[in-house]
């Protein structure tokens, strides 16, 4: 029986011992932690001695994207020149003046990229493929940041490398009146929250009256404004939008005809020129990688105010 108390005896002594080394140990890493923050607090610059970064957006957004969301657009339009100042159209008088509406063409490829451009700290209109695999769901989470949804409608081009390789979404000059129909209604059934129209191509059709007045028609009974992408010097779709009475505006310049760095900082120059010559300019830009790394980082700060909703440079009946 002494034994056995013995026994128990050290047994008991020993866990006291693991105890207390244990709470020493912590102690003493608790004790030396608050001399590591004491030392750093010490070393800290003061506040006002402190240089503030902005963060870059491509970086903070490329965790919330994945390979997959992105598809390649088969071919494109072949565009004009970026349009100088000097050849800007006149806009009528707005309260609010020299602002720039930029919308993003061909949007419902690439959500990586859709997902880049509405993280902009400024305002951007995007306009969408009817047939692009992400459409809908590009509509939905534009909508969802509160951007403004354009179709981007397909239309018949002049570009003769390009007349034998549009499909059957594209609007052409040939089409009967209840073929023209159906295709914009598709294309308008695949888009949410489609508030207005911008041309995808189109050099031809925009040239033609009789579908322009037709397009016209088709906008005004779904209640959409219509905006000229202006692929074409002869496009009377500014004039046919006027007599049908529906709210209208026009492309002035191309951001990245060309997505070359000198070229991007050229043409959006002439963007900021063309705001100030008028009470708004209209720019239109495409999902390229180049085209988001400018946008996100060859903006200065002082320009996010000029940025508009294209609604707020529509010429009104």
């Amino acid at each position: 029986m002494a034994k056995r108390a013995l026994k128990k005896r050290k047994q008991r002594t020993a866990n006291v011992k693991k105890a207390l080394f244990i709470i020493a140990l912590f102690a003493l890493v608790w004790f030396g932690f608050g001399i590591f923050q004491d030392l750093k607090l010490n070393q800290a610059p003061p506040m006002d001695e402190r240089v503030e970064h902005e963060p870059n957006i491509g970086n903070l957004i490329a965790p919330m994207v994945k390979q997959e969301d992105t598809f390649t657009l088969v071919f494109e339009d072949q565009l004009p020149d970026p349009v100088l100042a000097s050849e800007t159209v006149a806009k009528t008088s707005h309260q609010n003046r020299h602002q720039i509406a930029l919308i993003i063409d061909d949007v419902g490829y690439d959500m990586k990229a859709l997902k880049r451009l509405l993280a902009l700290p400024y305002t951007i209109t995007v306009s969408i493929l009817p047939d692009a695999p992400y459409a809908k769901r590009a509509a939905q989470l534009a909508h969802q940041h509160g951007a403004t949804v354009m179709l981007h409608m397909p239309m018949e081009t002049a570009n003769i490398k390009y007349q034998g390789r549009m499909e059957d979404f594209y609007l052409h000059s040939a089409m009967s009146k209840s073929i023209f129909t159906q295709v914009f209604e598709d294309a308008l059934s695949k888009i949410p929250y489609v508030v207005g129209i911008n041309n995808h191509m189109g050099s031809a059709l925009t040239s033609d009256k009789k579908s322009m007045q037709w397009l016209m028609k088709l906008s005004k009974k779904h209640g959409l404004f219509f905006v000229d992408s202006r692929t074409s010097s002869t496009s009377v779709a500014r004039k046919v939008a006027e007599a049908s009475a529906i709210a209208w505006s026009e492309r002035d310049i191309f951001l990245d005809h060309s997505v070359e760095a000198e070229a991007l900082a050229h043409a959006w120059q002439s963007a900021l020129k063309c705001a100030e010559r008028n009470d708004h300019c209209v720019m239109l830009a495409h999902p390229h990688q180049e085209t988001l790394a400018f946008l996100e980082n060859s903006i200065s700060p002082q320009d996010y105010h000029r940025f508009v909703d294209i609604k707020g440079t529509l010429h009104r009946p």
